[in-house]
């Protein structure tokens, strides 16, 4: 293949031309020319001719719905309490595992507690629980299904920032692949847990992106049905929590889609 390359001279006028017609002369011949060849030869001269609408689609996109993360740690609160009961859930099919593991991973874990926060809350905080977890030899993809309980501390007047909360996380996890998706609720009863007290915390989450470039974030704020919020407006129905583990893992995959190799998302921001 023959490459050809035009350099513009600083200081230099460019010569004037008086029409263009000549040089469009010059390619319409040049385009009839090439035209009559292909004619003549036999060979396909367009795109649909070589079958290029059949084939293309059929290319498979990186990863193709797989994930490289064959191991896979959920840390979350209460709204992560049941995903991984198959009693809890409309079919065993529908647990966290299973549907880490319908996108490639071949070992789960789902660190969950009721109250959870980063820092502070009862029992073990996500900061000592993701401290813990390394200590034991937990690597590979971290799911960081937290914020809830931290965006009602925060709105109730908790000195710790949002940006504070998450640097704690990422900067435990450092080389190694994040998804920590966006946190929502639907209406609920305390307004501490409300609507601005969670775009306060996605709003820290979005601009850490900035910060880590090991962390994905997926926008279940944006894409949370209503109709699966239980009566609290916080925490998830059966059919709701499914739902969220099977977004979370397609999320996964699209952010560490399997053929991609390293720690980097191939997407920082998913939505869907």
């Amino acid at each position: 293949m023959i490459a050809l390359g035009v350099v513009v001279a600083s200081g230099m006028s460019a010569p004037a031309f008086a029409s263009a017609a000549p040089v469009d002369d010059i390619a319409g011949a040049l385009g009839g020319l090439a035209n009559s060849l292909l004619s003549d030869s036999g060979l396909p001269s367009s795109s649909s001719e070589l079958g290029l609408g059949d084939i293309i689609p059929k290319v498979p996109s990186p990863g193709n719905g797989t994930s490289r993360c064959t191991s896979v740690v959920q840390v979350g609160d209460s709204t992560s309490v049941n995903a991984d009961k198959a009693s809890a859930l409309p079919s065993p099919s529908d647990t966290a595992s299973a549907q880490y593991r319908r996108v490639g991973a071949t070992s789960v874990k789902v660190d969950a507690l009721s109250g959870r926060a980063v820092v502070g809350g009862p029992g073990t905080d996500a900061e000592k629980a993701v401290a813990g977890l390394l200590s034991s030899g937990s690597k590979g993809c971290w799911v960081i299904a937290m914020g809830i309980n931290d965006a009602g501390a925060i709105s109730s007047g908790s000195t710790v920032s949002a940006d504070a909360r998450i640097d704690r996380i990422m900067s435990a996890l450092k080389g190694q692949p994040v998804l920590w998706p966006t946190v929502t609720t639907s209406n609920p009863k305390n307004q501490a847990f409300g609507p601005a007290a969670m775009a306060t915390f996605n709003t820290a989450l979005r601009a850490a992106l900035a910060r880590y470039p090991n962390l994905a974030v997926y926008d279940w704020a944006g894409s949370a049905p209503a109709n699966e919020f239980a009566s609290d407006g916080i925490h998830y129905t059966a059919a709701g929590t499914a739902d969220r583990n099977r977004r979370f893992a397609d999320a996964l995959a699209r952010a560490y889609p399997q053929g991609v190799a390293g720690y980097l998302p191939a997407s920082r921001w998913i939505t869907g």
